[in-house]
C-alpha cells in the first residue's frame, strides 16, 4: 500500500469525520448504522483551477461540486462505468418473502462518449431496462411500467447528485434561500448548505455537507424523499474526482437501502461507436435519468387522505417524524411503498410509544397504497415520480 503523505492523510481524516457525523434519530427504536469509508490506498488532491473564485456563497459550492465530479460535461473523456450494488429491504411490512420491492445484488453499466452519444443499462432482479442515445435519437426499453425504488436511488447518487434545480436557481419561479454554515467535528471544519420549508404544519430541512474545498460527502433529502447519500473513496479520472463508493441510508432505519462500488475506465478509439437499437424514440418521461421533481407538473394527481388517531403527547414527544414514501408509476400507480425515515429530536421512547409509532407507519403504508392517482407528466408525457408522506408531532 502506498504511503499517504500527511496532506492526504488529513483531508481522509476530515472526510471520515464528516461522514460520522450521524443525524437525530428514534435510538430507542432502531439504531443509525454508519457504515466508515472502504480503505484507500491515497486520495487523490483536488484539481486546481487557476481561475477559481472563492467559495463564499451556496451556489459557489454547489456549482465547484459538479464542476469537479460531474463526469458529462460537454468536451470531457469519454468513459466506461461499471457499478456493482447491493440493494437492501426497507421497512415495508409486507410478509417475509412477498416483498413486492426489488433486492438483491445489481449491476449498472454506463458507456458514455459525449452528450449525445451513451448507453446506459441496469440489472436488479427481474428488472432490466437499456437507455440509448445515438444518431440523433434517444430510446429506451425496460421490463417494467416503472423503475424500482433501488434503481433509481442508485441512480440519483451517480447522475443527480446536485439537482438541475440548484445549480440553475432561475428554473424555479421561489429558489429557496440557502443557510451556509462552517461547522467543525472535533478538529475537522466542514460545510453545511441547508433549507428549511414547511408544508402541511410540517418543517422539514434539505442539506448538503462538504469539505471546505468544496467535495460533496453527504446529502440529506427531506424535501422529496427522506434519504440519506453519502460518497467516499475518491478517485481521480480525467481531472475530475468521482467516488468509488456511494451509500443510500433510510435515516433511523438499521441498515442502508444502496450500497455500490463504483469502477471506472477509459474508453478506447475502438470503442466509440453507440449502436442504436431499432425502436421509436423514447417519451421525456421513459427514462434512467433522474427527473429533475421541478420539472414535473404533479397538478393532476389525487391528494393522500390520511388520519391518524390522536397521538398522547407524554408516549410521542414532539418533533418525532416517520416519512413514506412511494414510487407513482407511469399509470398513476403506486409502487414500492416503504418507510424510508424515522426520526426524533425529543427523548427515547418509552414501548407504548414505540407500538405507536409503528401502527402510524403502517396506517401511512396502508394510506398511499389504496390510491390511485392521475400519472404526473413532463412535457406533457406520464413519467413516474416519488411520492413522500411525512408524519409528525408538535407542542399544541
Amino acid at each position: 500500500m502506498k504511503k499517504r503523505t500527511k496532506s492526504e492523510a488529513r483531508r481522509l481524516a476530515a472526510a471520515t469525520a464528516l461522514r460520522s457525523i450521524s443525524l437525530p434519530v428514534l435510538s430507542v427504536l432502531v439504531a443509525l448504522v454508519v457504515f466508515p469509508p472502504l480503505p484507500l490506498p491515497h486520495a487523490p488532491p483536488v484539481p486546481q483551477d487557476s481561475h477559481q473564485e472563492p467559495l463564499s456563497r451556496p451556489i459557489d459550492y454547489f456549482r465547484h461540486a459538479d464542476n469537479l465530479t460531474n463526469l458529462r460535461l460537454p468536451g470531457a473523456e469519454p468513459f466506461s462505468m461499471r457499478v456493482t450494488f447491493q440493494a437492501y429491504p426497507g421497512v415495508d411490512f409486507t410478509r417475509s418473502g412477498h416483498s413486492p420491492i426489488l433486492t438483491g445484488q445489481g449491476v449498472y453499466q454506463e458507456t458514455w462518449i459525449s452528450p449525445t452519444e451513451w448507453r446506459r443499462e441496469v440489472t436488479l432482479g427481474s428488472y432490466h431496462a437499456v437507455e440509448i442515445r445515438a444518431a440523433g435519437k434517444r430510446t429506451f426499453q425496460a421490463s417494467s411500467s416503472y423503475e424500482p425504488t433501488r434503481v433509481m436511488m442508485l441512480l440519483s447518487a451517480l447522475l443527480a447528485p446536485i439537482p438541475r434545480s440548484i445549480l440553475e436557481p432561475e428554473l424555479e419561479e421561489h429558489p429557496p434561500h440557502w443557510k451556509l454554515e462552517h461547522r467543525m467535528a472535533g478538529s475537522i471544519p466542514w460545510v453545511r448548505i441547508s433549507v428549511t420549508e414547511s408544508a402541511n404544519g410540517v418543517s422539514f430541512e434539505t442539506a448538503y455537507d462538504f469539505l471546505p474545498s468544496g467535495i460533496l460527502v453527504r446529502s440529506e433529502d427531506y424535501r422529496y424523499n427522506g434519504i440519506l447519500t453519502s460518497w467516499d473513496d475518491d478517485q481521480d479520472f480525467a481531472g475530475k474526482i468521482v467516488p468509488r463508493h456511494a451509500t443510500v441510508e433510510g435515516p433511523g432505519l438499521s441498515g442502508p437501502m444502496v450500497s455500490a462500488i463504483v469502477t471506472l475506465s477509459p474508453v478506447s478509439p475502438s470503442g466509440r461507436a453507440i449502436a442504436q437499437v431499432s425502436a421509436q424514440p423514447a417519451d421525456p418521461g421513459s427514462t434512467l435519468q433522474p427527473i429533475d421533481p421541478e420539472g414535473i407538473d404533479n397538478s393532476g394527481a389525487s391528494t393522500i387522505r390520511f388520519e391518524v388517531p390522536p397521538l398522547p403527547p407524554d408516549h410521542f414527544p414532539s418533533g418525532a417524524e416517520i416519512v413514506a414514501i412511494a414510487v407513482i408509476d407511469r399509470d398513476g400507480m403506486p409502487r414500492d411503498v416503504e418507510i424510508s425515515a424515522i426520526r426524533d429530536q425529543g427523548q427515547p421512547l418509552s414501548q407504548p410509544a414505540k407500538d405507536i409509532v409503528w401502527r402510524t407507519a403502517r396506517q401511512m403504508v396502508a394510506s398511499l397504497l389504496k390510491n390511485r392517482y392521475h400519472p404526473a407528466l413532463v412535457d406533457g408525457k406520464p413519467c413516474q415520480v416519488y411520492w413522500s408522506l411525512t408524519m409528525a408531532t408538535r407542542d399544541g
